[in-house]
C-alpha cells in the first residue's frame, strides 16, 4: 500500500532459534570480567562512553555492585556505531580528562570510518577500547567478521598514535597501566568469549538521567 506499517509481536511468541552458524573462539574471559578489569584500573575522575547493548548493562551493574553511581559513564542506548565519536567529543572539549569508549567489535564494523576520524584528530587524552568477541552478542549472537580481519592493523594504518591486543587478566592489567603513560588516541583491542549472563539487568536510570548526571559529572 506504499505506506508505514508495524507489526507487534508479544515477547515469547517465537520458539528460540539455533545459530547455523555458532563458530567461536575460546579466548580465556568473558567480556562482562574484562570490562571489570579496565574499570578497576581507571582513575575516578576519567569518562566512559560506552556502545549500546549488553556491553552497557555489564557496565551498569559492575558499577551498581561497587557501589560508584552512574555519573561518570555515558550509554549509548540505541546509537550503535557512534560510541567512539561521542567520547571523542568529549574528550576534545575536556582535555584534561581521560576519556575511554567501550565500544564492540559489531559496532566498530558498523562504522569503520570513525577510527580514521579519531586517528586524524590526535586527541591525547581518547581511549579507544574494542571488546571483540566476533559476534553481535546483544541481538542473538550473529558473527561478524572482527575475528578474520586485524583491527589494530586498522587502527595503525589510520594513524592511532598507540595500538595493543590483549586477551589475559594479566594483558589487561599491563596494556591500562601502559596507556596512562602514552598519549593518545590509543587503541586496545580486547578478545573475549562470546555470550554473557542470563541473569544480566538492564540499567534502572533513563537515557535522559544518563545524560544530565554526565553533564553534571564532566
Amino acid at each position: 500500500n506504499n505506506r508505514p506499517c508495524a507489526l507487534v509481536v508479544k515477547k515469547g511468541s517465537f520458539s528460540s532459534y539455533q545459530l547455523q552458524n555458532t563458530t567461536s573462539l575460546e579466548f580465556p574471559m568473558l567480556r562482562e570480567d574484562a570490562i571489570k578489569i579496565v574499570i578497576d584500573n581507571m582513575a575516578s575522575e576519567d569518562i566512559v562512553v560506552s556502545t549500546t547493548g549488553v556491553a552497557s548493562r555489564e557496565l551498569f551493574e559492575y558499577r551498581e555492585a561497587l557501589g560508584h553511581g552512574h555519573e561518570r559513564d555515558f550509554l549509548t542506548v540505541g546509537g550503535m556505531g557512534h560510541a567512539s565519536q561521542i567520547a571523542l567529543g568529549i574528550a576534545l572539549h575536556k582535555p584534561d580528562r581521560q576519556v575511554y569508549c567501550f565500544d564492540g567489535d559489531g559496532a566498530a564494523l558498523m562504522h569503520m570510518g570513525a577510527m580514521a576520524i579519531n586517528a586524524s584528530v590526535a586527541c591525547s587524552n581518547f581511549t579507544h577500547i574494542i571488546f571483540n568477541n566476533g559476534a553481535h552478542d546483544s541481538v542473538g549472537g550473529q558473527p561478524t567478521v572482527a575475528h578474520q580481519i586485524d583491527i589494530p592493523a586498522i587502527a595503525d594504518a589510520v594513524g592511532y598514535a598507540e595500538v595493543l591486543q590483549v586477551k589475559t587478566a594479566d594483558e589487561i592489567h599491563e596494556a591500562m597501566l601502559s596507556l596512562k603513560n602514552v598519549p593518545g588516541p590509543s587503541l586496545l583491542e580486547i578478545k573475549v568469549k562470546k555470550g554473557f549472563r542470563k541473569d544480566l539487568g538492564r540499567p534502572t536510570k533513563t537515557p535522559i538521567e544518563n545524560k544530565t548526571d554526565l553533564m553534571s559529572f564532566i
